[in-house]
């Protein structure tokens, strides 16, 4: 580990991880959702922003994971949400690097 990933947290291994996938953890009492999209990885809060149900178990597509709950749809890349009508706010996202073959995430 550098310098630069002092204040990142191991979230797993990148081979762990395949693309179109995503895991779910716990990173300092938050719950994230850390999701492979064409071999980047991007973190954001695993909650809806509809009524705040997890994001866990949704189905991610193109980038995109759906809440199991309702089907809001939101862009992992981003945050931003798909279905403004039934979840006005975005996700938030967490700074993700790469390093030595593993997935680090800034839980800021």
């Amino acid at each position: 580990m550098n310098g630069q990933s002092a204040e990142f947290v191991e979230v797993g291994a990148t081979a762990e991880l395949a693309d179109g996938t995503y895991v779910t953890v716990e990173v300092r009492g938050c719950s994230l959702l850390v999701a492979n999209v064409d071999g980047a990885f991007f973190a954001v809060e695993n909650r809806c922003s509809h009524i705040g149900s997890p994001l866990g178990g949704g189905r991610m597509k193109r980038g995109r994971i759906t809440c199991p709950l309702h089907g809001a749809v939101y862009r992992v890349r981003t945050g931003e949400s798909l279905a403004p009508t039934l979840a006005p706010r975005g996700l938030r996202t967490f700074e993700t690097r790469v390093e030595d073959g593993k997935v680090w995430v800034r839980p800021g």
